[in-house]
C-alpha cells in the first residue's frame, strides 16, 4: 500500500506537471523544476525507485503464493496492467533518467515533446498508452483500499472525477505543447538544430 501511493503520488505529480502544457511549454518547464526538487533529490530518488522495485516485487510474490488464478475481471486488469508497466517504463527511464545521469542530457520537457511529437509519434503513443495502463492500474488499487471504509461510498464520485480528470488533464497539456513546439518548428525550422545541439544529447 505505501510503496503503490508512492508511486501514484509520482504519476500524479507527473500528469500535472504535463496539464501545464495547456497553458505553454514554458509553463511545463516551470512546473518541471518543482516535479524534479521533489523527486530528484537522494530521498526522492531513493523513495522513487525503492518503491517501484518493492512494489514489483511484492506483486510477483503475491501471484507466487496464490493456490489458483481465479480472480475478479478488475483484480485481473489491475494484476495485468501492473505486469506490463515495467516493460513499457524502461524505455521511458532510459531515455530520461539515466540519459541524463550518464551523458548529462537536459531531458528537458522540449526534448520530450520533440521525441514524442515531432520525431517519433509512435513512441508518444506508447508513452500515452503506458500514463492509462498505470494510472488504470493505480485507480483500481485506490478503490480496492477505499471501498469498505465507511465514508467511501459518499467519496466515490469525487475520487472517479479526479480518477477521470488528471489523466485527461495531463495528456491535453502534452498534445497541447506539441501543437505549440509543431508551430515553432514551422516559423523557425533552424531552431530544432540549434536546440538539439544544445541539449548535450550523445551520437
Amino acid at each position: 500500500l505505501i510503496t503503490g501511493l508512492i508511486l501514484l503520488t509520482y504519476l500524479t505529480t507527473h500528469l500535472l506537471n504535463h496539464g501545464l502544457g495547456l497553458i505553454s511549454l514554458d509553463a511545463m518547464e516551470w512546473g518541471r523544476q518543482g516535479f524534479l526538487l521533489l523527486w530528484r533529490n537522494p530521498l526522492g530518488t531513493l523513495a522513487l525507485y525503492g518503491a517501484l522495485l518493492t512494489h514489483l516485487s511484492l506483486a510477483i510474490w503475491a501471484l507466487y503464493e496464490r493456490r489458483r488464478l481465479h480472480m475478479a475481471v478488475p483484480e485481473l486488469i489491475q494484476l495485468t496492467f501492473g505486469l506490463t508497466i515495467p516493460v513499457l517504463l524502461t524505455v521511458h527511464i532510459v531515455g530520461t533518467r539515466l540519459m541524463h545521469e550518464f551523458f548529462g542530457v537536459n531531458d528537458s520537457y522540449t526534448l520530450l515533446v520533440v521525441t514524442l511529437w515531432h520525431a517519433s509519434p509512435l513512441s508518444g503513443l506508447r508513452q500515452a498508452t503506458l500514463i492509462l495502463i498505470a494510472w488504470t492500474h493505480a485507480s483500481i488499487g485506490v478503490h480496492y483500499w477505499l471501498r469498505l471504509k465507511s465514508w467511501y461510498p459518499r467519496w466515490a464520485p469525487y475520487f472517479l472525477a479526479l480518477a477521470l480528470l488528471i489523466p485527461v488533464f495531463g495528456l491535453l497539456g502534452f498534445v497541447n505543447a506539441g501543437r505549440e513546439l509543431a508551430n515553432l518548428i514551422a516559423r523557425r525550422p533552424e531552431w530544432l538544430e540549434q536546440f538539439l545541439s544544445a541539449a548535450n544529447l550523445p551520437p
